[in-house]
């Protein structure tokens, strides 16, 4: 048993002066986990961004809903507006002072 504990940390460094000694393995070593970060940083920031991206539709869709009712209400004002130039203009029709009200009590 004391020969398999002690030949672990011997196989450990065997392993790491094979690295050592052939540097095209250990700079392709070292290639992957860099690379396997990177992809990794970048799928992250792929996701951030379609979340971005969907809230920032999200808001458009709103903004246009409240644009065309923004256009309904316009469009309502600008026909009373129109009916009351129309009714001064062509029917001389002015709105009721105080002096001209009169007010009617039923019993």
């Amino acid at each position: 048993m004391n020969k398999h504990i002690d030949r672990q940390p011997k196989l450990f460094v065997e392993i790491i002066q094979g690295l050592l000694a052939n540097k095209l393995t250990l700079f392709l070593l070292l290639s992957i986990f860099v690379t396997a970060l990177a992809v990794v940083q970048v799928t992250h920031l792929t996701r951030a961004q379609l979340i971005s991206q969907d809230e920032l539709l999200q808001q458009r869709d709103e903004l246009d809903l409240e644009w065309r009712y923004l256009l309904v209400e316009e469009e309502f004002y600008s026909q009373h507006a129109r009916i009351e130039e129309i009714a001064k203009t062509q029917l001389n029709m002015k709105r009721p002072t105080s002096k001209d009200e009169q007010v009617v009590v039923l019993q």
